[in-house]
């Protein structure tokens, strides 16, 4: 009879400790909901990916053609972010510029992903000459400036284009996922499961992909968020170099060299897509430090 009140006083005090005892993804939900700029962030992305999605069945205006307004026209009521010095409304380009800025990000760190990711588990895990080999290459990419390499891509693939834009970036930031990747598994490799997993006759393969990948995922994670406005940066950076994507294709960057020159007279040209630019890397940058924070084990209660 002693015992019982002991026993219900170890379950009550088990029972708070059961229930804070949530899975890694859950908890991580959970931090990441308690910072704000992270989920504002997350609102502007969304309705970002939402514009970019009307604008591929409706813009307001033709993007292409000029004199739907007059030239240098400022807002009003029937072009709400103005017109160009070709009589073209921001709004429309602003809306399709959107679009290229989003598969320029999201494609380029699909493709980093595809490349870092197996080459950093393999480098991490078996070591050797492979390891060697890729230390050694990514110290060469970089000792060269990204904008060199990407140039020199540009000029062997042959007459600019977004898929070539994307190869091009996709070139100069393989790097920092294969060396987060690789760093990642030389951490992982000696732990306890792993060798569980070794021990108990798993393939490579196995333990690579079941084992190494999915609890080297939380960074992974965050380097892409981060990755993708570094992405969209480089485009917007070579487009307004006039090496980007040929128009009338209009992007963020090319839409701020077109009205450059004409920064006195209206500034509304170069401000649209600048504005534009700007909130959407401090939206990806939000979220990446949101998940950066969520994702890390040291914040966990």
């Amino acid at each position: 009879m002693a015992t019982q009140p002991l026993t219900a006083s170890v379950e009550l005090i088990a029972a708070p400790l059961a229930r804070e005892q949530v899975g890694l993804w859950t908890d991580a939900w959970r931090r990441l909901r308690r910072n704000r700029l992270a989920l504002l962030a997350s609102v502007y992305l969304t309705l970002l990916i939402l514009v970019a999605l009307v604008a591929i069945v409706h813009t307001p205006y033709s993007t292409s053609h000029q004199g739907v307004a007059p030239t240098y026209a400022p807002p009003n009521g029937a072009h709400l972010l103005g017109a160009d010095a070709s009589g073209r409304d921001i709004l429309s380009r602003l809306m399709v510029g959107a679009q290229i800025s989003l598969i320029v990000g999201l494609t380029t760190q699909a493709i980093v992903l595809a490349v870092g990711v197996p080459l950093g588990l393999m480098a991490g895990y078996f070591r050797g000459w492979l390891d060697t080999a890729l230390s050694f290459v990514i110290n060469v990419f970089y000792g060269i400036p990204d904008i060199l390499v990407a140039m020199i891509l540009i000029v062997i693939l042959g007459k600019p284009g977004l898929e070539k834009i994307i190869i091009a970036i996709a070139a100069t930031r393989w790097m920092d996922m294969a060396r987060l990747t690789r760093g990642q598994t030389l951490s992982l490799r000696e732990r306890e499961f792993v060798e569980a997993s070794r021990a108990s006759g798993a393939r490579a393969r196995k333990i690579l992909f079941g084992h190494l990948l999915p609890n080297a995922l939380g960074p992974i994670i965050v380097q892409v968020t981060l990755g993708i406005p570094a992405a969209i940066l480089f485009e917007a950076f070579l487009s307004f170099l006039g090496i980007g994507v040929p128009p009338p294709t209009p992007s963020w960057g090319s839409m701020a060299a077109d009205g450059i020159h004409s920064m006195r007279i209206a500034p509304h040209i170069v401000l649209a897509p600048a504005i534009a630019l700007s909130l959407t890397l401090m939206a990806f940058n939000f979220l990446g430090d949101g998940l950066r924070d969520a994702l890390d084990p040291r914040q966990k209660r």
